[in-house]
């Protein structure tokens, strides 16, 4: 019987050719140096850049645990065990799927550029447990939009900010980087920088647009153009936008959803699916290179459960029909 043949790779590995062996395959530090310089001239973001390195120190340390030291004697069952290891000493779902996305990217790149005659991360697959999303009620919005003394520049600034929020899904790293000229008035659409480098036209609308305008009179001119600025003047930082409203829906009693500028992203979301928002135009303000995390928005809430349930609970309609 004749071996079913296969796609072979176009790029002859120094292994494969019987010639002295590079650096990164035998040497790690040479191996990272070498995928670190390949990220940089793909113009990846120093964040990204940052966790790839943080991402193989980790894996480094888990294959000498097995007495792992090159690159190409990476097996699959090796690349698996540092997956169960992260598993088995408690990390989080998210955590080892974090782990996994970047020493699989890594093993990817080494394979394809020939350093490596076995791609150890082909064809491993893990499964993550779906979690259950936190957002914002319709109460608890209003709430924390009475938290803030609109009174005072920072309270008026921390509402405007929760209704940027709120209408645009925007990250927290992409609001507090926009600047006044982002801001394109007569489209109502505001130029956002998002991962990778990425521009989007976001949309806002009227609500939002007076506000905006507003805050921004309030603001007055200053030798920079970041819209959201502290009492200084200088551009906030994400971690002030955190702890504010953390103290917003400490004073609004919200205490069964953690209240951060990713649950708001959660709630744009959730109203934008329950309202009748098609996934494609959702995945593009958002920002969202593949439609997986749109999907999952859709799944969870194009349909509000509970509202369906309060209609077809099978023990309620036996109540309604006087049988209980």
């Amino acid at each position: 019987m004749t071996k079913k043949r296969k796609r072979r790779r176009n790029i002859i590995s120094a292994a494969e050719s019987g010639t002295v062996l590079s650096p990164e395959s035998t040497d790690f530090d040479a191996a990272e140096e070498s995928f670190i310089r390949y990220c940089r001239i793909k113009n990846l973001a120093e964040k990204s850049v940052v966790y790839y390195r943080n991402v193989l120190r980790e894996l480094r340390r888990l294959l000498m645990k097995q007495g792992i030291t090159e690159p190409r004697q990476v097996t699959k069952e090796v690349f698996e065990n540092c997956l169960l290891e992260k598993r088995d000493a408690g990390a989080r779902d998210v955590t080892v799927e974090a782990y996994f996305r970047g020493w699989r990217a890594f093993f990817n790149w080494l394979y394809e550029n020939g350093f490596v005659t076995v791609n150890p991360a082909a064809g491993v697959k893990i499964k993550s447990e779906q979690r259950i999303i936190e957002t914002f009620t319709q109460s608890q919005i209003q709430k924390l939009l009475s938290a803030p003394d609109r009174n005072t520049f920072t309270g008026y600034r921390d509402y405007v900010i929760m209704l940027t929020l709120l209408d645009t899904g925007v990250r927290i790293s992409e609001l507090v980087r926009i600047e006044t000229h982002h801001i394109r008035w007569k489209e109502r659409t505001i130029l956002i920088y998002g991962k990778g480098r990425k521009e989007r036209l976001v949309p806002f609308q009227t609500t939002l647009e007076r506000h905006l305008r507003e805050y921004i009179n309030i603001r007055g001119p200053l030798d920079h153009d970041f819209v959201f600025v502290n009492i200084d003047n200088s551009p906030i930082k994400i971690r002030t936008v955190q702890q504010n409203l953390s103290r917003y829906g400490a004073a609004a009693g919200i205490k069964d959803v953690r209240v951060s500028p990713h649950t708001f992203r959660h709630t744009f979301a959730k109203l934008y699916v329950m309202n009748g928002g098609d996934p494609f135009s959702l995945q593009k303000i958002l920002g969202h290179t593949s439609l997986e995390i749109v999907r999952m928005y859709v799944n969870l809430f194009s349909v509000d459960i509970a509202d369906q349930h309060r209609k077809y609970s099978p023990l309620e309609r036996i109540k309604l029909d006087g049988k209980i």
